[in-house]
């Protein structure tokens, strides 16, 4: 049995898949997005939600490009989503602030930020006294740095996706759960249908969204590909409401507050294939990290703990565009940890 065709097939219901379908749809397209699991339940459903500010016009290099042009975009999609579906994303700029313990890190995180103001975006370094101000439950004695980002962002991503998914069946566009995909047959040099457990599906075109799983579809076809799944771990508190109002960033970890009192803390990068499991080590190092970081946070309960395989490539850009071995075959993965912050601008480019 074959489905009728659609304009664009898209395998995998992250949220580069689901912003690509809605941005298809809003174009008048017609969209047919199948995924292993449901909808944005894997790497997008994971991640922290965290949207560093970016400047389109000061930007130098494609993956700059991409994130300044997601930032002017973020906003605009949170209303309109929140308009056309009623679910409130909690898109808000937030600020940042990001702290260095140890020397090496502080002369790291100088340099980092000292590029900023270069590239349009913010920058503020604090004094004990005003990181006090910022945020009072921080110990401004243990950093040896510490820089305010006033225009960092923030959103939830589980509702973020919710509103997707919504938005998307407004328009037409057909979503299949639990549609594995695990060969995209090419006859010469064009894909006419592509085998899943609900029939053929066809469509004029098709895009891998994947994530880390586009290695796969990639490998079959015979295609080296640098994307790879990294593991990120995260823990989830209740606290007490105000205990932090902003990102609180050192190296790759963060600590993120929830307009509930929920707080979040990741995150970490391990290369361990597939495995999706959570680790007692891991979970315990996130909370040691939250704790001394936040002493409020010291005893307090993990209400909640979770992982995610994030799709890093090699040279840590995204896979965007054509994929040559078919005429009609496309790519939008290997977004690694700036998946969400990269979608909406993704889902332009592409479409």
């Amino acid at each position: 049995m074959s489905q009728g065709q659609h304009d664009v097939l898209i395998i995998g219901a992250g949220v580069i898949g689901l912003s690509l379908a809605w941005e298809l749809s809003n174009r008048g397209k017609t969209v047919h997005v199948i995924d292993a699991n449901l909808p944005g339940r894997e790497a997008s459903w994971a991640g922290g939600g965290i949207l560093p500010d970016a400047n389109l016009q000061h930007a130098l290099d494609p993956l700059d490009k991409l994130r300044g042009l997601s930032q002017q975009l973020h906003p605009i999609w949170a209303d309109r989503l929140k308009i056309e579906t009623g679910i409130d994303n909690h898109f808000e700029i937030c600020g940042g602030v990001h702290v260095a313990r140890r020397r090496g890190e502080a002369a790291a995180l100088a340099g980092l930020l000292a590029t900023l103001p270069a590239e349009g975006i913010a920058v503020e370094k604090l004094n004990s006294q005003q990181l006090r101000e910022l945020e009072p439950t921080l110990d401004p004695d243990q950093f040896l740095a510490a820089y305010y980002l006033p225009n960092e962002a923030l959103l939830r991503n589980p509702r973020h996706l919710q509103a997707l998914v919504a938005a998307c069946e407004k328009n037409g566009v057909l979503i299949t759960p639990h549609c594995a995909v695990t060969d995209i047959p090419i006859d010469l040099g064009h894909v006419h249908s592509v085998p899943s457990p609900q029939g053929l599906l066809r469509a004029k075109q098709i895009c891998i969204t994947a994530g880390a799983w586009s290695a796969m579809l990639l490998q079959q076809l015979d295609i080296e590909n640098g994307i790879v799944p990294i593991r990120g771990q995260m823990l989830l508190y209740q606290a007490a409401m105000g205990t932090i109002n902003r990102v609180i960033n050192e190296g790759s970890r963060y600590v993120i507050p929830r307009r509930d009192g929920h707080i979040l803390v990741g995150s970490c990068e391990e290369e361990v294939g597939f495995d999706k499991g959570t680790t007692q080590q891991m979970l315990d190092q996130l909370a040691d990290f939250a704790g001394q970081l936040i002493p409020p946070l010291n005893g307090l309960k993990i209400k909640q703990s979770w992982s995610g395989l994030r799709p890093a490539s090699f040279d840590g850009m995204p896979y965007l565009g054509p994929v040559t071995v078919a005429d009609n075959l496309f790519i939008a993965a290997g977004h690694f940890r700036g998946g969400l912050h990269m979608s909406t601008a993704t889902a332009v480019v592409m479409a």
